[in-house]
């Protein structure tokens, strides 16, 4: 029985230290190919301002940092991020903060109004992430 319960610790203390790892997601490359974009979220160190929050690295092809920007959704909520399916506008659909996108010009980030495009593409992001992790 002690054995048992021994495993048990061992075992939850395995999966509460996955859970707290810092967050970096996949390349995730801009319709023109000129970009891609990585989304961290800082799960470990809370003294810093990004703790938790969603924050979306830009590149250029070249891989060089272009720009950083903190989206301000809480990790702890569900969220998605992409690409438009034209144009190089990065789309954010969020249950806390809601859907935001932006345009990239001369490598920064320019916030713009969400069309009913916008709109149907963060529906499907969001979708997509969700249900292939359901299916999983």
């Amino acid at each position: 029985m002690k054995t048992q319960f021994y495993l048990l610790i061992v075992f939850s203390l395995i999966v509460f230290s996955k859970c707290k790892n810092d967050y970096s997601s996949d390349k995730m490359i801009s319709p023109s190919g000129k970009y891609y974009l990585i989304t961290t979220v800082n799960r470990t160190d809370k003294s810093k301002d990004d703790f938790a929050t969603v924050v979306i690295s830009l590149y250029s092809v070249e891989k060089e940092l272009l720009s950083v920007l903190n989206t301000k959704a809480g990790d702890s909520n569900k969220w998605a991020i992409g690409w438009d399916k034209i144009m190089d506008i990065i789309i954010l659909k969020s249950s806390d903060i809601g859907t935001y996108a932006w345009k990239i010009e001369k490598g920064e980030f320019i916030n713009i109004e969400i069309s009913e495009s916008i709109r149907e593409q963060a529906e499907e992001i969001m979708e997509n992430k969700y249900n292939t992790y359901k299916n999983r």
